[in-house]
């Protein structure tokens, strides 16, 4: 597999089918902001064309001999310019940022499992690195179940994501991954299966109807998540009580069941020739988004549950307490009813491979190794040492405390950055009511990528 080269300075071993930096990646990377004069990043183009990666290496001048790279991608999300690339590179890493095959289309994850093979790429581009005697994973939300599935497969191989119970299999072009020394996990979810089972109204009773005709969804208001007599408040935190979460949570089980019943059953008929596509099909499910509970109720999962070790703005890590999360309460009925952003357009194979996953109770009774898209069940079969982080200003805190409790790696770390948002930056938001930010969460990003380097180069 050939690969194409844009920008940076020589280096040995390196320099074939280089030219100048186009001035679209200039803008797009923008001019170097932070405290070290990095290098221009580099562009390379992967296989198929949809992947692709650019690179950063720290300044020369300040560290000579990098030996550690970091290998960072999400689900569908551009990494070409994260946060991530400067700040690690910065602190003495290389570090590829890439896009998967399915950037930016969700519905072309089909299947999801593929973008093993992106990875896979990554990981053997920074190995030829000279110097390079160190990969580590970073993963952040999406990226999460993308580096967990990717490193449980390498070290246990393609059994692992072809067992009989699982709802896609993965290819065999999966066998004999490269390994990865470690991962980094930041704000990652349970999985995309999961996110999207407890994102579901499970107020919709006729998905049948809707895949065959295009019907407009029924509700049970019973179920309706944005009905005051359920527990709604329009203007702030929402009360829902406990047999409603209860009863609201077990028929967003049914509701994915019944998708997930609808897909295989296409699915079959394909196999089988008599469906009226050979290949695959459109799979669009209305009000499938913004009717998470926990974003409308903040008494749902808005904490860890044991005490934990958290980052403050001074720099100085707690550990005596459950941890808060600070965020407001957010998500609304005109969200979850758009098609913008209540209507998941994805394919049968799509749906399958990342966002479907089986459960009776979308809190507390999910089969996790039912999807190979799964950070839950792929961090028990993970051996390497693993940093998972949290940040205090959104809503995945008791998320990525499960993932730590599960996680089978023997050296396992986990800590929550105060005030961070999902993407790390200070919450501006998450004040008191009628209060103006007042700066309490400034040193986020600073505090978070120290931490990650330091946590790095205390193993490797």
């Amino acid at each position: 597999m050939g690969v194409i080269h844009v920008g940076g300075p020589s280096r040995p071993n390196r320099t074939r089918g280089k030219m100048p930096l186009p001035l679209l990646l200039l803008i797009i990377l923008g001019a170097p902001t932070s405290r070290a004069e990095l290098p221009p990043p580099e562009y390379i183009q992967f296989s198929p064309a949809a992947t692709m990666g650019a690179i950063y290496f720290p300044d020369p001048e300040v560290h000579s001999k990098p030996h550690i790279a970091v290998v960072n991608m999400h689900r569908t999300e551009n990494r070409l310019a994260h946060i991530s690339m400067r700040e690690m590179a910065n602190r003495g890493f290389v570090i590829l940022g890439m896009n998967p095959r399915c950037q930016n289309n969700e519905a072309k994850c089909a299947p999801w499992e593929n973008n093993a093979l992106d990875v896979k790429q990554g990981i053997e581009y920074v190995r030829n690195i000279p110097g390079i005697d160190t990969v580590i994973l970073m993963g952040g939300s999406g990226g999460g179940p993308t580096m967990s599935f990717y490193q449980a497969v390498a070290e246990n191989g393609i059994e692992f994501c072809q067992q009989e119970h699982k709802l896609t299999k993965c290819p065999d072009g999966l066998a004999d991954l490269p390994l990865a020394d470690g991962i980094v996990f930041r704000d990652a979810h349970l999985g995309n299966g999961a996110n999207a089972l407890r994102s579901l109204s499970p107020a919709v009773t006729n998905d049948a109807d809707i895949m065959a005709s295009n019907a407009e969804p029924k509700l049970d208001s019973s179920l309706d998540p944005f009905k005051s007599e359920n527990g709604f408040n329009p203007n702030g935190a929402s009360n829902y009580g406990a047999a409603f979460k209860e009863k609201y949570f077990r028929a967003q089980s049914a509701r994915m069941n019944r998708l997930i019943d609808i897909a295989l059953e296409r699915m079959k008929d394909i196999e089988n020739g008599t469906y009226r596509y050979p290949d695959d099909d459109a799979f669009i499910i209305p009000r499938s988004d913004n009717a998470r509970l926990m974003r409308l109720d903040p008494s749902i999962d808005h904490s860890t549950i044991r005490p934990r070790k958290m980052i403050r703005n001074d720099g100085t890590i707690d550990d005596c307490c459950i941890v808060e999360s600070v965020r407001p309460v957010s998500s609304s009925p005109e969200e979850n009813a758009s098609f913008g952003d209540g209507t998941r357009m994805l394919t049968l194979r799509s749906f399958l491979s990342t966002r479907a996953i089986r459960s009776t109770q979308a809190m507390t009774e999910i089969d996790w190794c039912s999807s190979n898209n799964s950070t839950v069940c792929n961090v028990q079969h993970i051996s390497v040492p693993v940093l998972i982080t949290a940040m205090g200003g959104h809503y995945f805190l008791r998320n990525t405390e499960i993932t730590y409790e599960l996680a089978a790696s023997k050296d396992k770390d986990f800590v929550v950055i105060e005030g961070a948002v999902h993407g790390i930056t200070p919450c501006t938001q998450c004040m008191p009511s009628g209060e103006e930010y007042d700066g309490r969460y400034d040193n986020s990003v600073t505090h978070y990528f120290d931490y990650v380097a330091n946590w790095i180069n205390a193993r490797f």
